[in-house]
């Protein structure tokens, strides 16, 4: 039997000595019999007793003898030999246990009181060299029954905990930069799910931290764009790479706005994928100057397809009146050339007629030209004076009973009532005018109506068709320059007519309107202020 027990203490030395852990064999029997004595007095909380004699604890700590120390202890205490360790603890162990450990012993007494077999905590010691370090404590007991020896294990964690404080110091200096940039942050980890947002996106979405972590951001995320987004992202993450993506995401108002998401994977020291860390901005009004620059470029191109457009058809109708003008000149030169005297004077009314209808036509066409840059540059001048408009209604007829005749277009005009105004002549005469042309080209073969009344305010006068009519999605804008209801093919003209028209009325403080039912003709409406000075007031407004 001695020969097994010396064996077996070898083996336990050597195992002692050779662990790289810091071992400590220690005797709590004085302690284990002072904790008897209270229990013997009656104590039964031994937590609140000691609270109330701090004292005890270092007493208590003072009567642990420790029995042996491994050679991982002396290093760890940079001492020179186990037996410098075994004197100065047997002197004082308070030159190792600094005051915080107190606490740890604290713990290590109501463990015995307790019968507990097991504790773990950190704490702080004292070297022989004055150094302070964090070590982790484990302390057992080999059972319930044995309260007289105690193995301690100490481990060294000052670099961990310093690395610990120096990671959670650059979290907190993250998080505080995070919180106050003036862009939105996240953080994912290795399977994608957000692990923090900075304090602007909750300020920005109106969402809590549950709300939001996990994939709870993309329920702030536009509904037309949430799948589109997550797809992208999960994407990017299960390829490690950077990305980038537009997405219109809510703001806490419930107004959605354009935002531009982009973010870089993170990697560890080793290069192992850690997730992702991103940033979020508004970009709204970046958006909207994009999206009104593409609108401008839209109108840009618009604008050169309408003026190309425009060019085409002006070549064609300013050519179309000076064709038969060019050719009956030429035969009234060929008659004269040849001495055709009766044939000449026979045709002349006849061709002097066509003659004066295309310069009348070419002349028309070159006022509308002129009448659009004068509007445009704001130069349309108003020479204001007492006008009969039931007059000049009749006199503006009687021009167009050639044509009325020649296309058996009737011209019906109920012009009973005398209205007077302060308007500009030669400006009315043209709208008139220029409705009345249109009435008898689109309404040919059919009556064409003419009105003038007035009311308390207003004068008015109307021009009624019984021709084509106008399609409903056309009466909303032939009043706009180079626009026109049907194909200047079948019909011809600038498509400036019913703009000059308009600007003519509102330059004289006036409206016009049309109603219309196609198949069944059109009628148009202007109304005018009698008075000089609802003139003025118009225009005033509309300036």
């Amino acid at each position: 039997m001695g020969g097994a027990e010396t064996a077996g203490d070898a083996r336990y030395q050597e195992l002692f000595n050779g662990a790289d852990v810091s071992l400590w064999e220690e005797d709590f029997t004085a302690v284990s019999a002072a904790l008897d004595s209270l229990r013997a007095s009656g104590v039964q909380d031994l937590r609140a007793w000691l609270a109330a004699h701090p004292g005890f604890v270092m007493e208590a700590a003072e009567r642990v003898k420790v029995v042996d120390v491994n050679e991982a202890t002396v290093r760890l205490l940079e001492a020179r030999t186990r037996d410098e360790v075994l004197r100065t603890l047997s002197l004082s162990r308070s030159r190792v246990f600094v005051p915080e450990p107190l606490k740890a012993f604290t713990a290590e007494l109501l463990l015995l009181w307790e019968g507990g077999t097991r504790l773990e905590l950190e704490t702080e010691l004292q070297t022989l060299g004055g150094r302070h370090i964090e070590v982790m404590l484990t302390l057992t007991r080999p059972s319930r029954e044995r309260s007289d020896r105690v193995f301690v294990t100490l481990r060294e964690v000052t670099a961990q905990k310093a690395s610990q404080l120096a990671r959670q110091e650059s979290e907190a200096r993250f998080r505080n930069m995070a919180d106050h940039a003036p862009v939105m942050l996240w953080v994912t980890d290795v399977t994608g799910r957000c692990i923090y947002l900075s304090r602007t996106w909750y300020e920005f979405t109106g969402q809590t931290e549950a709300e939001g972590l996990g994939f709870g951001w993309l329920k702030a995320v536009h509904p037309d764009d949430s799948e589109h987004s997550g797809a992208v992202f999960l994407g990017a993450n299960a390829r490690r790479s950077p990305f980038r993506l537009d997405y219109r995401l809510r703001r806490k108002d419930g107004e959605y706005r354009w935002a531009i998401d982009s973010a870089s994977p993170r990697f560890g020291l080793n290069g192992e994928f850690l997730g992702y860390i991103g940033s979020v901005i508004d970009i709204s009004e970046r958006k909207q100057a994009e999206q009104e620059r593409e609108r401008l470029l839209a109108a840009m191109d618009e604008a050169i397809r309408l003026r190309d457009e425009f060019l085409t058809v002006a070549s064609h109708e300013l050519k179309t009146p000076l064709t038969p003008l060019s050719l009956k000149l030429q035969t009234l030169a060929r008659a004269t050339q040849e001495r055709r005297g009766p044939e000449l004077l026979e045709r002349l009314p006849a061709d002097l007629e066509v003659m004066q209808r295309q310069v009348k036509r070419l002349s028309t066409l070159v006022g509308e030209l002129l009448d659009v840059t004068l509007i445009s540059s704001g130069h349309l001048h108003l020479e204001l004076e007492p006008v009969d408009l039931g007059a000049l209604v009749q006199e503006v007829a009687a021009r167009f009973e050639g044509e009325s005749q020649r296309t058996g277009t009737p011209i019906q005009a109920k012009l009973d009532e005398v209205v007077v105004g302060q308007w500009d002549r030669g400006r009315l005469e043209q709208a008139v005018s220029n409705l009345l042309s249109n009435a008898l080209k689109y309404g040919v073969g059919h009556p064409v109506h003419l009105q003038v009344g007035r009311t308390a305010e207003h004068a008015w006068f109307s021009v009624r068709d019984e021709g084509i009519g106008i399609p409903p999605e056309a009466v909303g804008r032939i009043f706009e320059k180079f626009e026109r209801a049907v194909s200047e093919r079948h019909y011809g003209g600038l498509g400036l007519g019913l703009y000059v028209t308009r600007q003519n009325v509102q330059a004289m403080g006036g409206t016009i309107d049309v109603r219309s039912t196609l198949g069944q003709g059109a009628t148009f409406t202007a109304r005018l202020p009698c008075q000089m000075s609802n003139v003025n007031a118009a225009r005033e407004k509309a300036s």
